[in-house]
């Protein structure tokens, strides 16, 4: 296996972990939201601080899903020519979106810093439980950098393949497998 199939393999595993981690905190969002709806409309007794907990869960669960949704390159796109343009164009469209995808993930990324370093520098609180913003806004933007890096793999991947002119096999789940 070259080098960077095994970078990509372990950034694939470090993604696929992330994913886990937004899923697991959208699950307990969703619990909290449920049980919170109950209590309130039940016993007109809510839980205190859901808010607080959905505001900062949100970030780190939207953040840590976008690596593996890149790196499966599972993004919504539309194909307006087909296969007019004959294969080598499309490939080459294709490097082009992906190349499009990357500069915005860095963008993203390279703004996430400077707002993660604010908001510790700050020492910005949630209103009711008073949690510390910072440490849940420096792991989405760790994420963001991950999927920055990932794009940047797809990148490199989809410009070979429009350089040979051939398609790529969709991964397959034990590809990339620890």
């Amino acid at each position: 296996m070259v080098r960077e199939e095994r970078i990509f393999k372990h950034l694939f595993s470090v993604a696929r972990i992330l994913a886990l981690v937004g899923f697991a905190g959208l699950l307990v969002l969703a619990i909290l939201t449920t049980l919170d709806v109950v209590l309130r409309w039940g016993f007109s007794n809510p839980i205190n601080g859901v808010n607080d907990v959905s505001s900062v869960v949100m970030a780190v669960v939207i953040a840590a899903c976008i690596p593996l949704n890149l790196a499966n390159k599972q993004s919504i796109s539309v194909d307006v020519l087909g296969s007019a343009l004959g294969r080598r164009s499309r490939l080459i469209l294709e490097a082009f979106a992906s190349l499009c995808t990357t500069a915005f993930i860095v963008m993203m990324a390279w703004q996430f810093i400077p707002f993660a370093a604010d908001l510790y520098d700050t020492g910005q609180r949630t209103w009711v439980l008073a949690w510390p913003v910072w440490p849940w806004w420096w792991f989405a933007t760790g994420s963001i950098c991950l999927a920055a890096v990932v794009q940047v793999f797809v990148l490199l991947v989809d410009i070979g393949l429009a350089v040979r002119g051939r398609t790529a096999e969709p991964p397959q789940a034990d590809d990339y497998r620890s």
